[in-house]
């Protein structure tokens, strides 16, 4: 599975589809882009802090809140290849690592939003 990024007006919006909203235990997540600090698409370690909420079974699926060292972070993978993680400041999380079709373009969709350039696709 694997979700789905948008930017609505000053927003981020996190989808997530099919099991996945029943292992996070949420349909989405927004996150306003002022709390935006960082993209990556660096491959995601499976083994990383201590599931607060959320499903998880190492090798298949890290769905939901953990807490590790730098505090909290919120994960939908199932293929740490296929990741973006958003460093964030001001918010609940510190993290958050979603699973997407395309990571580059969903990078480009995030850093734009970051500069405060639009783009469609």
């Amino acid at each position: 599975m694997s979700g789905t990024i948008t930017v609505d007006g000053d927003n981020l919006v996190f989808e997530f589809h099919g099991v996945d909203r029943i292992f996070t235990f949420r349909h989405s997540i927004t996150v306003p882009i002022s709390h935006v600090v960082d993209v990556s698409t660096d491959r995601v370690p499976w083994i990383s802090g201590m599931r607060a909420f959320g499903t998880g079974i190492p090798g298949v699926v890290k769905d939901g809140e953990y807490i590790d060292k730098d505090g909290s972070a919120f994960y939908e993978v199932h293929d740490p290849d296929k990741c973006v993680t958003i460093t964030l400041k001001d918010d609940k999380h510190k993290r958050f690592v979603v699973q997407v079709e395309d990571k580059e373009s969903a990078a480009l969709i995030i850093r734009n939003a970051i500069s405060g350039q639009q783009i469609t696709q």
